[in-house]
């Protein structure tokens, strides 16, 4: 394992800072050690889709460089102050050459994505914009807390106004 730590390194990134743009080959996963990292595209009109949010002990990383070592067609951005183990993924594919623990932790990953990518669709297909909040609360209540409005109703796929209106709703409910 001590092959990990020539590869790795730790890195700050300052709230509001882009870690990742689109057409970047950034040859990173990171691990997040402290706060909150979103992945987001931009439509042809500009406008900001998030498409996940990573808190502290999630690995992110912009997909098409992981997957198939191409360029970023995303943006990875700081939401808060971040600390981040950051591995060199090209360097950490040659590692699981000769190292079956490496290469079952890679496996390992790419399942959790897959499985992650999967949900994300059902996410969309199968729930109403409510039932998507619920489940956010659901599954990650800290996300609600610590993730600005603007992009919890992008990653959601509704406007702010929409996010406002199931909040109201659901605090109505509760009362």
């Amino acid at each position: 394992m001590v092959e990990i730590y020539k590869i790795s390194s730790f890195k700050s990134y300052k709230a509001g800072e882009k870690i990742a743009k689109e057409g970047d080959q950034f040859d990173f996963a990171l691990g997040i050690l402290k706060g909150v990292i979103r992945t987001y595209v931009t439509k042809t009109n500009g406008e900001e889709r998030t498409v996940r949010i990573a808190l502290e002990k999630d690995f992110t990383a912009c997909s098409n460089c992981f997957l198939n070592d191409g360029k970023s067609n995303e943006y990875l951005e700081a939401i808060e102050d971040c600390l981040v183990i950051q591995i060199n993924t090209k360097k950490f594919k040659e590692l699981t050459k000769n190292n079956i623990r490496l290469l079952r932790f890679w496996s390992d990953n790419i399942s959790h994505v897959l499985k992650e990518s999967t949900n994300r669709i059902l996410f969309f297909v199968v729930m109403t914009p409510e039932e998507r909040y619920q489940a956010l609360l659901d599954q990650n209540p800290e996300i609600i807390l610590r993730v600005p409005q603007k992009y919890l109703a992008s990653y959601i796929g509704i406007t702010t106004v929409s996010l406002s209106r199931i909040r109201s709703r659901k605090a109505k409910l509760n009362n």
